[in-house]
């Protein structure tokens, strides 16, 4: 009886890897810490699955099952919920559950009406109710009515979510691939559990090892498909592939945004990324930065010529350039606003849709200067005296994947030349503390030339124009050119020396020379505007558009861009008479004769063209090949990999054995014979002999003839002859050698044959 009690007719190992897929997944969410309270989801997905089993196995109809499985089910979590919830030793048990349908009735209504919400136990709360579903369903159609993907594929879904958007350091993909392993186990074993039922309800005889080889088969065939799977390409590596699915991914893309909107409580993991530019600018060597793809922005008007703000630098040391090191980084949420920038006048706000095609990235590019995003954003800011913001860089809370795309706004200056030739020079103090730095290495030549060029000009304007234009005018743009010799200052370099130069030697050379003359200058990297196409009203920016460029800090106006690189078009303003600039102009060498013909027709961005930009840091820039390799080769993932075809290799190697061991013996041999025709649909009846069973045999599979009466006879001569030994010279080896594969080709052919009969 007690024996009886604790009987599973499915077995007890059917529920050891169901309750192993939830537990694995439940796990790997848990790992996250994304927020507090995750601790409780394992035993919530526990409790639900032995409840399951408890209501699978009574005598309760489906829907009075279901019903108390609700009831319960809210019981469960409102018990768990209320007691690990924030400052739960603070509220009675009253409290707690008003608590908490204050708290999801608050995020529905944040839902509803475009809002953001920021309470991070709400999406506790309802990974617990989806995993009480989880676990009660996947026990409901295990033990009750069975249906094998039911189990599988929604938990699969919920952990692969998991595992495709989390950034942090846990191997997410290791949950993965031990789940997935368990759930073709799992199919394996409930198969053969139906398998046995069916065997003992035609009265059949089979042997109880078989559930071990049946078992160990299924484990090498998910070894096989999971290794497999694991050196395959993904999709999106194609970019082919990822234009095609574009229009596809539109939807989820908006599920995205919502879901970030919801839960913007939830931690953020940082991971690597493929942005152009850091916090270091280092005037370098030669630059290749190729032509791939980086973004489409699209705009509701063409602009005047534009820029792509990406980093703001601030201080010049060594022939290099760096962020502000005081700078403050806030999380920026769409509804808090637009960002507090310093009051500035004549400017618009323009907004713009950027669509990124770099495979990982985290900048928000925008025209200058970005005040908002419809993204959870990282701002890198300083405040001014007035406690306003002063934005370093931007960068999405969440890594931006190839075809994501967002929208900004920019405050754009429409000041003109008049107006800035007017503006004061009354600069506050925290303008005149860090944007009027010049280091001691510059040279007394650069400060000379600075002073001749500046003099006859009364305005910062005009001044300005004037050094933009001289670099213009006498330094040949040249990208390939080397880095200044151990001991020169680059910026004299540039000016005296080799007289050729590139985006960020024209820009530092205009910053230190107006500096030194009393002018508040920083320098900005991003991309030039790129192509503008009027059929969609975009511009199509590309690698070889990274520029760097000069700003000019104007009392009321803020900071306007200049232009002193020769190969880029300069800035066009209304201008008055007695301007140094007045007439100037040049042709735009950029790719002249490259049109877009197919605006779809996206290049694969490579990586390594963006790291070939002198625009990385040092250390990036002095790496060879070898180790640029070596460092992104997934280690982890390879060492898991050969784990997995060690563990198969084993696995292979003892079945080969064991194998060995049944098949030369004839009375196992002859036991096997009979386990492979229940796979063949051949039953056989206890009176029949070994002889009217071969014959039942050899008439499912003709092609088995000789090796199955071959078997049959020595088993025979084993058990019946007087001497009970087979023939000499007989290797029932060799016998399987020639039967296994015709009776493995002819059983898949049956179990294909009945799969489409019960489709039909």
């Amino acid at each position: 009886m007690q024996k009886r009690l604790f009987r599973l007719e499915e077995g007890w190992l059917t529920l050891i890897l169901l309750w192993g897929m939830l537990f694995v997944s439940t796990l790997a969410i848990v790992q996250t810490d994304l927020t507090q309270g995750m601790h409780i989801i394992p035993a919530i997905a526990t409790i639900a699955l032995l409840t399951g089993l408890l209501l699978a196995k009574s005598r309760f109809s489906t829907n009075t099952a279901n019903f108390i499985s609700l009831i319960y089910g809210l019981f469960v979590l409102t018990v768990l919920l209320g007691a690990n919830m924030p400052q739960a030793e603070d509220l009675i048990w009253r409290q707690r559950v008003f608590d908490m349908i204050d708290r999801f009735l608050l995020w529905v209504r944040k839902a509803i009406d475009g809002g953001t919400s920021r309470d991070g136990y709400v999406f506790v709360m309802q990974t617990a109710a989806v995993y009480w579903l989880l676990g009660y369903t996947a026990a409901w159609f295990t033990f009750r009515t069975p249906r094998v993907w039911r189990v599988i594929i929604p938990t699969g879904i919920v952990l692969l979510s998991f595992a495709y958007y989390y950034t942090g350091p846990e191997p997410m993909s290791a949950y993965l691939a031990v789940f997935l392993l368990l759930s073709l186990i799992f199919v394996a074993q409930t198969h053969l559990v139906a398998q046995e039922k069916a065997w003992r309800a035609a009265s059949v005889r089979y042997e109880k090892w078989i559930r071990f080889t049946f078992l160990r088969a299924g484990f090498l065939a998910a070894l096989v498909a999971l290794t497999l799977a694991w050196s395959l390409p993904t999709m999106t590596a194609n970019a082919a592939v990822n234009d095609a699915l574009s229009s596809a991914k539109g939807p989820w893309r908006g599920f995205q945004d919502n879901w970030t909107r919801l839960f913007s409580a939830l931690r953020s993991y940082s991971a690597p990324v493929s942005d152009s530019y850091s916090g270091t600018l280092v005037l370098s060597g030669p630059r290749t930065v190729g032509s791939a793809a980086i973004m489409d922005v699209y705009v509701e008007e063409q602009l005047p010529y534009v820029y792509w703000q990406a980093i703001v630098y601030d201080t010049y040391e060594n022939g290099r350039w760096r962020v502000a090191q005081d700078a403050n980084t806030t999380l920026h949420f769409p509804d808090d606003g637009q960002i507090d920038v310093p009051d500035a006048r004549m400017r618009k706000l323009v907004e713009q849709t950027v669509v990124t095609y770099m495979p990982n990235s985290s900048m928000l590019y925008a025209a200058p200067e970005i005040v908002a995003s419809d993204k959870q954003m990282y701002v890198e800011a300083r405040p001014d005296d007035s406690g306003k913001q002063l934005v370093t860089t931007a960068r999405s809370r969440f890594i931006l994947r190839q075809g994501d795309r967002y929208n900004v706004t920019s405050s754009v200056s429409t000041a003109d030349a008049d107006s800035l030739r007017a503006a004061s020079t009354d600069y506050p103090d925290w303008v005149k503390e860090r944007y009027l730095q010049v280091p001691d290495e510059i040279t007394p030549e650069t400060l000379a030339l600075a002073e001749e060029l500046t003099a006859s000009y009364a305005t910062v304007f005009d001044k300005a124009i004037v050094v933009r234009n001289y670099l213009r005018q006498n330094i040949a743009y040249n990208d390939q050119i080397n880095a200044a010799p151990d001991g020169m200052e680059p910026v004299h370099y540039t000016l005296f020396v080799l007289k050729e130069a590139y985006c960020n030697y024209y820009a530092s050379a205009m910053a230190i020379m107006l500096r030194s003359q009393g002018i508040p200058t920083r320098i900005v990297s991003g991309y030039a505007q790129g192509e503008f196409n009027e059929d969609t009203s975009s511009y199509r920016v590309r690698a070889g558009n990274a520029h760097t460029w000069v700003e000019v800090y104007f009392p009321e106006y803020g900071w306007i861009q200049f232009e002193p690189t020769a190969s880029i078009p300069i800035v066009s303003r209304d201008q008055s008479g007695g301007n140094p600039g007045d007439g100037f102009d040049v042709k735009d060498p950029i790719n002249p004769d490259e049109r877009l013909e197919n605006l779809l027709d996206v290049e694969e961005l490579n990586p390594d063209d963006l790291k070939r930009d002198p625009s990385f840091s040092a250390s990036e820039s002095n790496q060879t090949a070898w180790q640029r390799f070596v460092s992104k080769l997934p280690v982890w993932q390879m060492v898991i990999g050969l784990l997995i075809l060690a563990a198969a290799g084993g696995a292979i190697f003892s079945a080969n054995s064991y194998n060995a061991r049944v098949e030369s013996d004839v009375m196992r041999s002859y036991g096997r014979l009979g386990n492979w025709a229940g796979w063949l649909g051949v039953l056989f009846r206890p009176a029949l002999t070994p002889h009217e069973r071969a014959d039942l045999m050899t008439t499912a599979v003709p092609e088995g003839k000789a090796p199955i009466r071959n078997l049959t006879q020595q088993f025979v001569r084993r058990q019946f002859s007087p001497a009970h030994a087979p023939d000499d010279d007989f290797d029932a080896r060799h016998e399987w050698k020639e039967l296994r594969p015709i009776l493995l080709r002819q059983a898949i052919v049956r179990q294909l044959q009945k799969l489409k009969r019960n489709r039909d």
